[in-house]
């Protein structure tokens, strides 16, 4: 199996479904993780087929959640469609976002908001057989996109929950001092990680890079992992405006060259 996934979220405007699969095949990855945009642009039974005509794996779907954004009901209609999807195209996970805290609330309710919607949709998920991943997301997104931040207070948020793991995307968790020993402490909890490298042009806002270049030493990262027993797939994750011009098989190459020669994972 070639650990290497690669996030549909890369795709441009105009890059069918079709387009990515056949470029994440031409560089040996062994899964993909997909988006609701994907999702709706082929049906997820459709989906199912071009995959298991490439030999492609589903690492993740994209994403749940937000709860903590939401006045009405917890657990909307496109939360159970990517829980459908997930099912459907055997996902290793479904990404959820906890959602902003929001000017309204202060964080302990908009965890507290998190935690109930969490509770709903995995009683949703486990009948379906379907693992739900939470994303602890950078501070500085706090506001808006994700109340729950640091790899402590997900592992508090989702204890007890059975069917609840974390996703690890290195561009929210790099700083996070948990990050190097999760797999030592609680790799029964890590459904996936998500790669990127990150660069800070501004010190308050990083923003993602090829996997080759910026601030954390990936390769240092993963060999520990891989150390502490971590086997599941490795999921490139960037989007379009991060690759400032440059072409998508640029990235790709990228990640299936530094996965295969300097993390030495395939």
């Amino acid at each position: 199996m070639n650990r290497l996934s690669i996030n549909h979220y890369i795709c441009p405007a105009g890059m069918t479904v079709p387009a990515f699969l056949d470029r994440a095949v031409a560089v040996g990855a062994g899964a993909v993780g997909l988006t609701a945009r994907a999702i709706a642009e082929e049906g997820a039974e459709q989906l199912k087929a071009m995959l298991d005509d490439r030999g492609l794996s589903v690492s993740s779907v994209n994403s749940a959640g937000y709860f903590a954004n939401k006045d009405g009901a917890l657990v909307d209609d496109h939360d159970r469609r990517m829980v459908e999807a997930a099912a459907i195209l055997d996902a290793g996970a479904v990404c959820v976002i906890a959602g902003g805290r929001g000017a309204d609330r202060s964080v302990d309710a908009a965890q507290a908001r998190v935690r109930d919607g969490l509770e709903a949709l995995a009683a949703i998920a486990r009948p379906a057989g379907v693992r739900l991943g939470v994303e602890p997301i950078h501070p500085v997104d706090l506001m808006t996109k994700g109340c729950v931040n640091s790899i402590a207070d997900t592992l508090a948020l989702i204890e007890g929950i059975e069917g609840v793991g974390m996703i690890l995307d290195i561009n929210h968790s790099w700083w996070d001092p948990a990050l190097p020993g999760i797999c030592r402490d609680r790799l029964d909890r890590v459904a996936l990680f998500q790669l990127c490298n990150v660069v800070e042009p501004e010190p308050s806002r990083p923003r993602r890079e090829f996997l080759s270049a910026g601030l954390v030493d990936l390769a240092g990262l993963i060999a520990g992992f891989e150390a502490d027993g971590y086997s599941g797939f490795y999921e490139f994750e960037i989007f379009p405006p991060d690759l400032h011009r440059r072409p998508v098989e640029d990235a790709l190459e990228d990640a299936a060259r530094f996965m295969r020669e300097r993390a030495g994972v395939s």
